[in-house]
This record gives structure tokens, C-alpha cells and sequence, in this order.
């Protein structure tokens, strides 16, 4: 755990046009920096740095945030990643809190895993270049294969020598413990003996998310009883079914593209990447998993599955799409030729060819499934009963009502069955327990990446909140006194006990209030630099301005315009008498309305409205008053 002290320290050094700087060309504009957002296309500019507040803001996307978050964001680091990422930056030393003793075992463990992956990768990598044997296999293998030199540089791509301990030897005189040989699955351990598990075999090193490496994938050139492919083991640092191969590559061009390939094998992806198709992963020969499904959604919504066009698991396929569209995910697919797989045609097409191609042949889930089903139900009743409910199953995972309608329009069309009947079996399988995918959880807090729900009070509460972030500290005289902004405003709603329906706008109002409590005034860079993503991307939005008046105006060309800072007493008073004013309107026809159902308790109710007719009066006199 990262103490709070070095926290502090990295959010200090990092600025954010030096961080933003290194990632996107910013030309200076008056206060403010900009440039093209790195997040989506945009031929003007609309991606903008603010030295003076720390943050970024896309009036394109809608995407802001402050140095850590951009990291995040551009990197799909997690928080404690792009911490790390910064502290590596700025020279800052990150010395974690005490850990107890089995978490010390358990962390100096994994540190020395991904320290000997990392000299076995350097080593396969030498073999490959520097050595005879890997030159005259491994190099001429990955050449006949179509892979340039670029892409096998930036792939790791190693050759495992024949040798049977050449890894192992070169490990153990580098001082290695055998212990994280074996651990790493890098070697096998007989009779305290260690021997390569790759052995004479093509190396593709297995990356993190952060491009660590995590393990391998040998091929064998062999031909006879040796398997084809041998992986690492799992281990401490390695779970397959958390990693997709090629993420670390690919996950930048994902998000551009908003959509994610995915292919069977280690030399799809490098072909199609090769081949200018960047936004590719593989799930490695298994079954795609929850976990590497829910790794996608991080980056987008829509994935695109391509088959070979031989493929002989299409129907074991369906599994992995039902799980997609139980993610709320869009799932298409496209069929390659007879014959051919990613690999093969990415070879033998242009990379303007190869990306109509997928353009041109991409089948929603419906007609992919529909396809490959029908060819066994012609002229079988049952069969195409059998065919129609596993379809039917397909939709209920979608959990967008929305979604489903449009499927069971779309497949009742295509299967020539009745809308309403079809309807009736989806919902039929969208209510039975059988289903095995785990239902998604709700995070209890009020500010967790959960998108804020509307209220009747929502523009209002905002706009409270948007004032006390941009002009909190401000003064105000009010009769005699001089007060802040903010003490002015949680004082006004203090005395009506006013509470905002929206709970994160409160849990925000508690933290302000709490913050000025403490220092007496707010801290913009709190919140704007917060710990909590939810709460400084709200933070970073409410202060953002798309525009900035010139200076010009008032000292070259003498005109005087008004801005909300010239006029900040009238809209303060205005949000907040006007948030009173909604809350009284309520209250008054709530009255009216229990006035109509209960006749006879008429005098109480009267009595009420006026009360609160008289507030609601002096309010709105206070709303039109002249303030000196």
C-alpha cells in the first residue's frame, strides 16, 4: 500500500502538461494548453490543459481528469499503476506501508517471479539474434512467417534452445534460486536438477496489462508426439483466464476504435497487427472467460470475434458470445474463407483489403448463429424448435430492454416466427435460474464509478456544487459581516435543514463542508486530485470552462464585458433561492394533493399551505431585490 505522505508528493511533481506532454502535442493558447484528444478522432482541437488547475478537459469526448487520471486513462493503468508509472517519472521513491509477514513472503515472491521472467525473456531473445542455432530455426521460422524484424522486436519473439538446461544453467550462475524456477514454471525440477520446460521452440512471451512479462507460449517445430504449443503453468503472477495475449499492445487502438478483435492464436495477432489491424487480442487457445471479457469492457463495448473459415468449435463458440451480451457487451462476428485463418489472409491481403474485408463481413450474433444452426434443421420440427430456443437464450442474456426488443424483432424476421411468441420464450429464459453467469454487484459507496441518477433537484444541487468548487473561497458581505461563498451557501441551506436528494451531490456538500470546517476555506486541488476517480472527474467537469475571455478585451480594446465574476452575489443568490423555491413548489403540491384525498382534514392542510406560501413569497422578494 502506497502511504498517503508519497501520494501527496507524487501529485505535487507531476504536472499535468508535462504528463499530457508526453503523450499528445500541446501548443499554447492564452493560459491554457491544447491539442488533438488522444481519447477519440477529432480533426479541430478540442483537448485542453490547465497548468494553473491541474487538470485536462475534452469538450469533444467529454473526458477530464488530472495527471494520475490521464495516466489511467491513456494507459488503462489501475490507480496504484499510474501512481508507480509517475513515481518512476519524478524519481520519487515509493517505500510501502509495513506489510505483515505473510504478505512480505507473499509480495517478495511475486517480485522475484516477474524478475525471472524477465531474464528468461532477455535470454530467449538472445538466443534468437545472437546465437547460430536460434538464427538458422527460430529467425528463418518467424522470416518464413512473414514477421519483420520490427515486429519480432516489439512482440519479444525468442527462440528456447536445444540444449535441455541452457535456461536453467544461465539462471542459476546468475544467482537464481531454483525455487523461482520451478515457481515460474520456467523449469522442471527432478531430484533437486532443473530442466527447461522450452526446449527447442519458438518463444512468445505472455505480457500484463502493464507489459510485464508473465509467462510463455513455445511451439515446437518438431513434428511427431511432442505437443504442438507447450504455456507456462499458472503461478503467482500468471492466471490465463485474467490475460489476453496482445493486450499490452493492443489496448490503446481498442479504445481508439472502440472495438476489440479477438483470434484464437499467438500469430493471428502479431499478423493482424502487422498488417495494421492493432486492436487484436487472443484469448490463447481456451475459451474466453469472464475475467478476459470484463478486461475488454474496461476499453470498450463491442468485440468482433473472427473464426477460421474451417473452424471446426463454432457451436462451442456460443458460450463465449452469450457470456459477452450477459456483459451488456455488442458481440459480432466474422467467417474468413475456406481454408484460411487471421493469420493466413492478413499474409496475403493488403492492409486496405484485409480491413474491408472485416468491414464487409461482420454478422451481428443473430445471423451468425441463426447461419450455422439452420444447416442441421431443415425439414426437422424439432430441431428448429431446439434451434429457436437456443437463440431465444442468446437474447435473454442481453440486460438492455431496449436491446432485447430490437434482437427479437431482428430474429423474428430472419426465422419467419412471431414476435410475440418469440418474445414470450425470451422472457421465458430470461426467468429461469439455470443461467450460470454471475450477476454484477453493486458497489455500496456513493461515489463509485456509478453513473449519478437524476433527481427533481439534480440541476439545481449541481449547480450549488459547481459554485462552491469555482467560487467558494470568495467573499461576500452580508448585513454587516463578510463571509465566504461557501459558508454562505451551507449556512442558507443549513437553516431550512436542507438536505440534496442526489447522495453523491450530498456526500460531495459533507466534504466541502467538513473542508471548511477544518481549513477554512476550500481546497480546489482536493478534490480535483482526489483519491476517488468519481469524485475528481465530477470535480475536474464542474471547473472546466470550454472558453476563456481574452484579456485583450479590457486592456487593448478598453470594453468592459461581464462574466459570471462580475455578477457572482446574484447568481449564488439565485441557485440557492431558486433551489428553496423548487423545494416549496413541492411541498405546496404535495399539500394540494393530500388536500384532495383527505376533504375533512382541510383546515390543517389549508394552514400549512399558507405557511409555506408566505416562505415561498419572501424568497422569491428576495430573488428580485437590488443587492448593494
Amino acid at each position: 500500500m502506497i502511504p498517503k505522505e508519497t501520494i501527496d508528493k507524487i501529485f505535487e511533481a507531476a504536472r499535468i502538461e508535462e504528463v499530457v506532454g508526453g503523450f499528445v502535442h500541446l501548443k499554447k493558447r492564452g493560459a491554457n494548453f491544447i491539442g488533438h484528444c488522444p481519447f477519440h478522432d477529432e480533426k479541430t482541437p478540442s483537448f485542453t490543459v490547465s497548468a494553473s488547475k491541474g487538470i485536462y478537459k475534452c469538450f469533444g469526448c467529454g473526458k477530464g481528469g488530472n495527471s494520475v487520471s490521464f495516466v489511467m486513462e491513456h494507459e488503462h493503468y489501475s490507480y496504484p499503476e499510474a501512481l508507480r508509472y509517475l513515481a518512476e517519472k519524478y524519481n520519487i521513491e515509493i517505500v510501502e506501508k509495513e506489510l505483515t509477514p505473510e504478505q512480505s513472503i507473499r509480495a517478495n515472491d511475486r517480485d522475484s517471479l516477474y524478475v525471472i521472467t524477465s531474464f528468461a525473456n532477455k535470454f530467449f531473445q538472445q538466443q534468437l539474434w545472437e546465437s547460430e542455432e536460434g538464427k538458422a530455426f527460430g529467425l528463418s521460422y518467424y522470416k518464413e512467417r512473414g514477421f519483420s524484424a520490427e515486429t519480432i522486436k516489439k512482440f519479444q519473439l525468442g527462440y528456447g534452445p536445444k540444449q535441455k538446461d541452457a535456461l536453467s544453467k544461465e539462471a542459476l550462475k546468475s544467482s537464481f534460486q531454483m525455487k523461482y524456477l520451478e515457481d515460474s514454471g520456467l523449469s522442471i525440477v527432478k531430484n533437486e536438477s532443473a530442466f527447461d520446460r522450452f526446449i527447442e521452440r519458438m518463444m512468445f512471451p505472455i505480457h500484463s496489462f502493464s507489459g510485464r512479462v508473465l509467462g510463455f507460449g513455445g511451439r515446437t517445430l518438431q513434428k511427431g508426439n511432442k505437443a504442438k504449443y507447450v504455456n507456462s503453468p499458472e503461478s503467482l503472477i500468471y492466471q490465463k483466464s485474467k490475460i489476453l495475449y496482445g493486450i499490452y499492445f493492443a489496448k490503446q487502438h481498442i479504445s481508439k476504435q472502440n472495438n476489440c478483435f479477438i483470434v484464437e492464436g499467438y500469430t493471428d495477432v502479431i499478423s493482424l497487427h502487422q498488417a495494421g489491424v492493432e486492436n487484436v487480442v487472443s484469448s490463447s487457445g481456451t475459451s474466453l472467460t469472464l475475467e478476459q471479457i470484463k478486461l475488454i469492457n474496461r476499453f470498450t463495448k463491442n468485440i468482433t470475434i473472427l473464426f477460421d473459415g474451417d473452424a471446426a468449435g463454432l457451436k462451442a463458440s456460443f458460450r463465449s458470445i452469450d457470456m459477452i451480451l450477459a456483459e451488456g457487451m455488442n458481440v459480432k462476428v466474422v467467417l474468413f474463407p475456406d481454408g484460411e485463418d487471421p493469420d493466413s489472409f492478413a499474409q496475403k491481403c493488403s492492409e486496405e483489403e484485409l480491413i474491408n474485408y472485416l468491414k464487409e463481413n461482420r454478422k451481428d450474433f443473430i445471423t451468425f448463429k441463426t447461419t450455422i444452426l439452420s444447416k442441421n434443421t431443415k425439414d426437422d420440427p424439432a430441431k428448429r424448435v431446439e434451434m429457436i430456443k437456443d437463440i431465444a437464450l442468446s437474447i435473454a442474456q442481453i440486460p438492455d430492454a431496449i436491446g432485447r426488443s430490437e434482437y427479437i424483432k431482428e430474429c423474428s424476421r430472419l426465422l419467419k416466427v412471431k414476435e410475440l411468441d418469440l418474445a414470450k420464450e425470451v422472457s421465458l429464459q430470461k426467468n429461469k435460474t439455470i443461467s450460470s453467469f454471475p450477476a454484477k454487484r453493486e458497489n455500496g459507496s456513493n461515489f463509485e464509478g456509478k453513473e449519478i441518477p437524476t433527481s427533481k433537484m439534480n440541476k439545481e444541487e449541481k449547480e450549488i456544487i459547481r459554485l462552491l468548487l469555482n467560487y467558494g473561497n470568495e467573499k461576500l458581505k452580508v448585513e454587516e459581516n463578510t463571509i465566504s461563498i461557501a459558508s454562505f451557501i451551507i449556512e442558507e441551506l443549513k437553516v431550512d435543514n436542507i438536505n440534496f436528494e442526489n447522495e453523491q451531490y450530498q456526500s460531495l456538500l459533507d466534504e466541502i463542508s467538513s473542508h471548511l470546517k477544518e481549513d477554512g476555506k476550500i481546497n480546489l486541488n482536493y478534490f480535483t486530485l482526489h483519491q476517488n476517480p468519481s469524485v475528481s472527474k465530477l470535480a475536474i467537469d464542474l471547473i472546466s470552462k470550454k472558453h476563456n475571455l481574452s484579456e485583450n478585451w479590457k486592456e487593448r480594446h478598453k470594453i468592459l464585458t461581464g462574466t459570471e465574476e462580475n455578477k457572482i452575489r446574484e447568481t449564488v443568490e439565485s441557485s440557492i433561492y431558486g433551489l428553496k423555491l423548487k423545494l416549496l413548489d413541492t411541498k405546496l403540491n404535495n399539500i394540494q394533493l393530500q388536500l384532495k384525498e383527505n376533504p375533512d382534514d382541510a383546515r390543517r392542510f389549508t394552514k400549512a399551505f399558507a405557511k409555506y406560501l408566505q416562505i415561498r413569497i419572501k424568497i422569491a422578494a428576495k430573488l428580485g431585490r437590488t443587492i448593494c
